[in-house]
């Protein structure tokens, strides 16, 4: 008796993706726009993810930046040469 059943539900199954495969060849026009659409949004919702993300990294580099750090020009004698440290 159970294998019985399980044909049934294999059967209905393969109807209904059979029912929904021409529904969609029928509607294939709005099935076209509704993926255009929906990839519209995503992209949509990724460039605003990217913009807050962009927007919020601002105040975190001012916090870590430091108060020791003052912007303006420097010349190359006020610079330290990095490469005596990295031997020593």
């Amino acid at each position: 008796m159970g294998k019985a059943s399980d044909v049934t539900i294999v059967a209905l199954l393969a109807i209904g993706a059979m029912a929904v495969a021409i529904l969609a060849i029928m509607h294939l026009d709005l099935l076209l726009a509704a993926i255009v659409v929906l990839v519209l949004v995503g992209l949509l919702a990724l460039a605003v993810l990217l913009v807050l993300g962009g927007l919020a990294a601002v105040p975190y580099y001012f916090a870590k930046r430091g108060q020791d750090t003052h912007p303006g020009s420097y010349s190359l004698e006020q610079l330290k040469d990095n490469r005596d440290q990295g031997r020593k």
